[in-house]
């Protein structure tokens, strides 16, 4: 009964048109094989450590576009006391973005993909230092996330505008 039941949905699936949003229609890779360039900073190499992670399953043995990233950084104080000190920041990572294809594959895509973290100040000395480390890197790992969102869709745009041609 399971069987049938699959295989009806199946095939109401297949009749409704539906298609991957991301995917090419026919199957494969969303994004293909990337290789990233160097990102300076803790934030950087955090970011690069979990867009290869994430991106490793893209690998399907044809040259790899570059992706070259450019991190900005900035630390915004929140909920000033009344002596001035802050007790909360929002650390927000800003990563600007050139994806270039293997020879002659496509064209280069620009972008910038956002990312924030919130986190407490502790009144500890160097409390402050260990704090923000962690929201920076909660902050990359949430950007590679992101990243491979905005990469996918923005294939899967480039995709479509080479079909419609």
């Amino acid at each position: 009964m399971r069987v049938l039941i699959a295989s009806l949905s199946l095939l109401l699936l297949a009749a409704c048109g539906f298609q991957p949003m991301y995917a090419p229609a026919g199957g494969g890779n969303a994004i293909g094989p990337v290789q990233i360039g160097e990102i300076p900073g803790r934030a950087g190499h955090t970011l690069r450590t979990e867009l290869s992670r994430i991106l490793a399953v893209e690998n399907d043995g044809t040259p790899p576009m570059l992706l070259e990233v450019t991190l900005v950084e900035n630390v915004a104080q929140l909920g000033i006391r009344r002596d001035e000190s802050a007790t909360r920041a929002e650390l927000r990572l800003t990563a600007n973005y050139v994806l270039t294809p293997a020879a002659g594959q496509g064209r280069v895509m620009r972008g910038s993909v956002v990312s924030t973290a919130n986190y407490d100040i502790p009144t500890a000395a160097f409390g402050e230092i260990a704090a923000q480390d962690d929201a920076r890197d909660r902050a990359a790992e949430t950007m590679a996330q992101r990243f491979r969102s905005e990469l996918a869709l923005r294939m899967a745009q480039a995709r479509s505008q080479s079909a419609a041609r």
